[in-house]
């Protein structure tokens, strides 16, 4: 059985290469980024933020989205080669990600532009904020509490293993709009701003260490036009974005050889070939 994965190029890519090369030689940071968002620094996830939109401006960050949503509008045969030489030094790159999808799908044009496009331009930085302290796997169970008060919700309730060193902009949020609905159509998913009063980020003293945040929601006023799809819906909304975090997604270009996931391959490859 043949185990090669050398990867051939067409002339198109290799003149593409040079351009995202000699991009990267100018704007490229200089510093070598934490591997997981755990063992970020302060500064290093200022500078993150700053990369991620310099990326973005050019539409490298989701280079297969269009441009309209923040994208580069490229094809897969360009990704490819960006993933491939951003992390051929050691650079963060992005993807479509486990929770703009979910909006691209479900949100309307107004909320794409709101919330999904500014995502993909490396503006926001957006937590999955799910679990909570009795409902962790089945999110039918949520107790996180939204009520609709004329054209905002309130929303008391807390979250717990969630998040990570990087400040959040949003929290991408199912909250139990219907305590009476039947299991799965109680709830509700909403983009809330987690600079809203109310809304308070505690890190969690984990024996283990990590980054994980508690989050509490207090009597927060959420605008309705932050609530995604139809109220009751985000179950749907919800397994969307869990298709993807369960491997979903899938990626463009898996990396250099040698560097990442695709270097995990390679050392399996090799270990079988031994």
């Amino acid at each position: 059985m043949d185990f090669d994965i050398n990867m051939t190029y067409t002339d198109e890519q290799e003149t593409f290469r040079k351009e995202v090369r000699a991009w990267l030689e100018q704007n490229a940071p200089k510093r070598v980024f934490a591997a997981e968002d755990v063992d970020l620094t302060r500064d290093d996830a200022i500078a993150l933020k700053d990369w991620q939109r310099k990326l973005g401006g050019k539409g490298w960050l989701v280079p297969t989205v269009s441009k309209e949503l923040g994208g580069g509008g490229l094809a897969p045969q360009h990704a490819v080669v960006i993933n491939e030489e951003l992390a051929a030094r050691n650079l963060p790159g992005g993807g479509p990600g486990i929770l703009m999808p979910a909006i691209m799908i479900h949100g309307t044009e107004e909320q794409k532009q709101r919330f999904v496009k500014p995502t993909f331009l490396g503006e926001y930085t957006v937590w999955q904020v799910f679990t909570e302290p009795e409902a962790g796997s089945d999110l039918a169970s949520l107790r996180t509490r939204g009520v609709r008060d004329g054209d905002e919700w309130v929303v008391n309730g807390s979250k717990q293993f969630v998040g990570s060193n990087r400040k959040p902009d949003y929290l991408f949020t199912l909250v139990n709009t219907n305590p009476d609905a039947p299991r799965h159509e109680n709830i509700s998913l909403m983009m809330i701003n987690a600079q809203l009063p109310g809304v308070t980020i505690a890190p969690m003293d984990l024996v283990g260490g990590g980054a994980k945040q508690f989050v509490f929601f207090d009597n927060v006023r959420v605008p309705a036009d932050c609530l995604i799809g139809q109220e009751g819906k985000g179950w749907a909304m919800a397994n969307t974005t869990l298709e993807l975090e369960h491997g979903g997604s899938g990626t463009v270009g898996g990396g250099a050889r040698g560097s990442g996931r695709f270097g995990l391959v390679e050392k399996v490859i090799d270990y079988l070939q031994a």
